[in-house]
């Protein structure tokens, strides 16, 4: 009551001033004081430490009080020694104890925000009406210390949602909408101490209660992320950087935004700090974040987190995390964490997924476990992922649970199937299918035999300690063979590995070629089991019993076009099921 009267009592006299209106009253104070610091104001009791570091101090006070610090590792040692005595007071008079004067601390939630703000900062201000429904807040900053201007500076109102900065004298001016007759200006720059101004407006009208919500993003300092990546390089604004290192992580909500690019925005300057439940970008458009859906026409540029759902035509980049549905025509980008699917034409990239990632061409992330990466072209990991399928290869530098390629898959170690049209490369993989499996620690060697139609086989086997392929080339000694030369290929399997005897069971099929290496029609399948004897470490002999399916080697179609057949037994001139075995001997490489 005391504030209205004193409005009402000075308001006539300030419409004389031809539209000039000066500041009622300036107080400094932390930038989110007018929000209470619960935390900090909070009452707590710590032993002495005769020597312990910051870092331990911060795992003390969480576990005690539930407290969570954030703050710039380039900026505040954790491993620095500290020798504490008893203290019994604020939470606030600790930190100031332990950190001194040149920290500064701001209450978000459950966050502590811990800033390296040195410097001090002035500010003088003054109002303008120009007309019925809008003033201009005019003035300049300037350092306490030096006296000289700041440039860059942030000036905002977060409840309006407007925002500006300094030039290079320090002057700037804040367009505001008379909605409340009493209004908090916030001022903010990167090492300075935050500082909020309040302004009342020679209006009769009451003052709103409703405050606006407002977040924190614990990433804002990273030396990596959206502001940094190409992106941002080209489609954010320099002015729109340093807002952002000087609002500290800072983020507003609104309903919704629409723009054409980001600089044509229905949020104007802060559009980057400000979270929408709706976002529409004509053609881009650049905001904090989105807690429910976003449409763009060419990108749509996440500064923080993405909630729910988001479709462009182009890119979707976000440089926090996302929880739901990214669908794009040509990439998603996601800095942090994605829990949920990307869907797109091109390429997905994420740091960590916890879902699905289908593209195009190819899909990359740092660790996925408990993830699944399908792609026309490749998939990469550089840690841990579940599954992999891709048109090209998989490459995971950890471990994958199962990797499905169209031509070679790559990793560390893989716990289920590896299978590839040509090749497979891991340290540790049991059960790897294609024409060549380079396992580290799993099968290969080599071996020299001959069979039933005296074919003089060297056949390579590589592959795990289960499953494992079989290359081979066959050259006939017989003299009536029109078959001269075949070459071999299948799959095998150990079923039992002991130091002196293995058994294995091999499933392989021979293209046959004449002596001029011309391609016939027939072909020659085999089942065979191989008893092992292991005379040393690299050397064993076997003679393995098989089960053949041949077709006859000249034309297979005789009379009425129909193939003849033989039920048993071996017959050149005839399709047949027949018994037969190979022996010979191996060496393991």
């Amino acid at each position: 009551m005391f504030l209205v009267k004193l409005i009402n009592h000075i308001q006539p006299i300030l419409f004389f001033t031809r539209f000039k209106h000066f500041l009622l009253f300036l107080v400094l104070l932390s930038f989110f004081n007018g929000y209470g610091q619960q935390q900090l104001s909070a009452d707590i009791q710590m032993p002495a430490f005769p020597t312990t570091t910051v870092g331990q101090i911060f795992q003390v006070l969480q576990e005690k009080q539930g407290t969570l610090f954030s703050f710039n590792s380039h900026i505040l040692q954790t491993d620095s020694t500290l020798h504490l005595v008893a203290y019994k007071g604020t939470l606030f008079g600790y930190l100031d104890r332990i950190l001194g004067k040149e920290y500064s601390f701001k209450e978000l939630g459950k966050h502590i925000i811990l800033q390296y703000t040195p410097q001090r900062m002035s500010v003088d201000f003054e109002v303008q009406t120009q007309d019925k429904n809008k003033v201009v807040i005019m003035g300049y900053i300037k350092n306490i210390k030096t006296n000289k201007p700041i440039s860059d500076a942030s000036i905002f109102d977060r409840d309006a949602l407007l925002s500006t900065l300094t030039d290079h004298n320090g002057y700037f001016e804040l367009d505001v909408k008379k909605k409340n007759s009493l209004i908090a200006v916030n001022v903010s720059k990167e090492m300075f101490r935050d500082t909020s101004v309040m302004v009342i407006f020679p209006i009769d009208a009451k003052v709103g209660n409703k405050k606006r919500r407002y977040g924190y993003f614990s990433g804002y300092e990273e030396d990596t992320g959206l502001y940094q990546s190409f992106f941002g390089r080209v489609f954010l604004s320099p002015a729109q950087s340093i807002q952002n290192m000087n609002l500290g992580g800072l983020f507003l909500y609104s309903p919704y935004q629409i723009s054409m690019t980001p600089g044509l925005s229905s949020h104007g300057f802060i559009r980057s700090q400000i979270v929408n439940k709706f976002s529409m970008n004509i053609l881009g458009g650049s905001t904090a974040g989105v807690k429910g859906m976003e449409i763009g026409g060419i990108f749509n540029l996440n500064q923080y987190d993405m909630e729910g759902f988001q479709f462009v035509g182009g890119f979707n980049v976000v440089g926090g995390q996302v929880k739901g549905l990214q669908v794009a025509g040509i990439s998603n980008q996601v800095f942090g964490d994605v829990q949920g699917v990307q869907l797109t034409g091109g390429l997905n990239k994420a740091d960590t997924l916890k879902g699905v990632q289908i593209g195009g061409i190819g899909n990359l992330i740092k660790e996925g476990a408990g993830a699944t990466q399908l792609a026309g072209g490749f998939n990469y990991s550089k840690g841990v992922v579940s599954n992999q399928l891709a048109g090209v290869f998989n490459h995971s530098k950890e471990m994958a649970s199962n990797q499905i390629a169209g031509v070679a898959n790559s990793a560390k170690k893989v716990k289920g199937i590896q299978l590839a049209a040509l090749v497979n490369i891991a340290d540790s993989s049991d059960y790897p299918i294609g024409l060549l499996n380079l396992i580290k620690n799993g099968e290969k060697s080599l071996s020299i035999s001959i069979d039933q139609d005296e074919y003089f086989a060297l056949q390579f086997r590589s592959g795990g300690r289960v499953l494992y392929s079989v290359l081979g080339a066959n050259v006939t000694l017989a003299d009536d063979q029109i078959a001269k030369y075949a070459f071999e290929a299948g799959i095998g399997a150990v079923l039992l590995h002991g130091n002196k005897f293995m058994l294995r069971a091999e499933i392989s099929n021979r293209n046959q070629f004449t002596n001029n290496f011309k391609l016939l029609s027939n072909n020659h399948s085999s089942i065979r089991l191989i008893p092992e004897l292991r005379l040393s470490k690299h050397l064993s002999l076997f003679v393995a019993p098989s089960f053949n399916y041949v077709s006859k080697e000249d034309n297979p179609v005789t009379q009425a076009g129909k193939s003849l057949w033989r039920v048993w037994g071996r017959d050149k001139n005839r399709n047949t099921l027949f018994g037969g075995g190979a022996a010979g001997v191996m060496l393991k490489l």
